[in-house]
């Protein structure tokens, strides 16, 4: 999707007062975000990229990487935006920038890139939660798994304003989960505060979550002719499993290579699994299997 540059009548009013002078920039506007954003609507994108860069040291990162993402793509440079949009995202999971102030390019550049990336965050941040409530840290586990939810609502809210599509089911699962573990730990903490003291529990109910142990999980072979071919290639396959076991769908996550990707999804819908389990009782969940295909 190609975006358009909307300039304000602000924009043109300072890339006159600018007159392509950085020294007059720095002079007028000590602020470094300031004289970024100046440059930035002066179209002197390598002059702001040079600024951002002077000003790394500031605490206000979050910012200047944003109008570096600009400048990026201004400059037609999308790898590099890709990988600065991911730092922030990095960074901040829960950095939402103003869409506003954006191009619909650049807007939809963002979008894809934290999608990509948010179920990985999501993930960690709840196996983070988990290890933290294991620890008996009730406190850091629940600020875990608040922002998980967090995150995943963030996520929801700007892919319906994109495409209006339904929820990923891994970050639903992962919502659920969070959100069950925090309804757990309000509730204790309300009956603790609500008993005498004398028959406070002295620790939360646990729930006991196990992943889905493969049973029968094998890739099909790799045997390309082409010498073209004959390289490595990386993707991802995700598998829908039941509470029985079975795999009921698959999707890749990312591609691997359009002449395997047939054969793997044919394959993963015969794979079988013991079922996850929570607190001992089989649920339905879903399982992401890394793959790299290395020619013989």
């Amino acid at each position: 999707m190609k975006g358009t540059w909307r300039w304000s009548t602000a924009a043109f009013a300072c890339a006159a007062v600018m007159a392509g002078s950085i020294e007059l920039a720095s002079a007028q506007t000590p602020d470094a975000l300031q004289q970024i954003k100046s440059l930035y609507a002066s179209a002197a994108y390598e002059d702001a990229l040079s600024a951002i860069a002077r000003a790394q040291a500031s605490g206000r990162r979050l910012e200047f990487e944003q109008y570096r993402v600009f400048c990026l793509v201004a400059l037609g440079r999308t790898a590099e935006a890709e990988r600065a949009i991911a730092s922030v995202v990095q960074t901040d999971p829960s950095f939402v920038p103003d869409t506003n102030n954006m191009s619909p390019r650049i807007r939809d550049l963002f979008t894809k890139t934290r999608r990509a990336l948010v179920p990985e965050i999501a993930h960690r941040l709840y196996v983070e939660a988990r290890e933290s409530l294991d620890r008996q840290d009730k406190a850091a586990a629940n600020a875990k798994f608040e922002a998980v939810v967090r995150l995943i609502d963030s996520t929801n809210d700007a892919k319906l304003q994109q495409d209006g599509d339904a929820d990923e089911p891994l970050l639903s699962e992962l919502r659920l989960l969070a959100s069950g573990f925090l309804d757990l730990s309000r509730a204790t903490e309300a009956r603790a505060a609500a008993a005498p003291p004398a028959t406070r529990p002295a620790a939360a109910a646990s729930v006991d979550i196990t992943a889905p142990t493969p049973l029968k999980q094998e890739l099909p072979a790799w045997t390309p002719t082409d010498p073209l071919m004959r390289r490595e290639f990386r993707g991802a396959v995700r598998v829908y499993i039941s509470e029985a076991g079975r795999v009921t769908d698959a999707e890749l996550a990312p591609s691997i290579h359009p002449s395997y990707d047939r054969l793997l999804l044919a394959a993963a819908r015969t794979w079988q699994y013991a079922p996850a389990l929570r607190n001992g009782s089989p649920v339905a969940s879903e399982k992401l299997i890394e793959v790299v295909l290395k020619p013989r």
